[in-house]
């Protein structure tokens, strides 16, 4: 049952846009994790730019950094 945590600055994506998001990467985790599309969730988080160090940078990517599976190619 995978749950897919997305965090990113603000895209000003339409609904349509976004939906459009999520079916593709619904459909790209259903193939590539051999699981049924109906068993995917996707949270999508917009963090202004200001608040990214604080928010996403000190509190999920830094502490995890091992364990991410694409480590960030920027430094704060």
């Amino acid at each position: 049952m995978p749950h897919i945590n997305i965090k990113c600055y603000p895209k000003n994506l339409s609904e349509q846009e976004l939906q459009a998001f999520a079916d593709d990467l619904t459909a790209f985790a259903s193939k590539r994790l051999n699981t049924p599309a109906e068993f995917i969730t996707i949270a999508y988080t917009e963090i202004p730019a200001d608040e990214w160090k604080e928010k996403v940078w000190d509190k999920e990517i830094e502490p995890n950094v091992e364990s991410l599976l694409r480590k960030p190619e920027y430094e704060m």
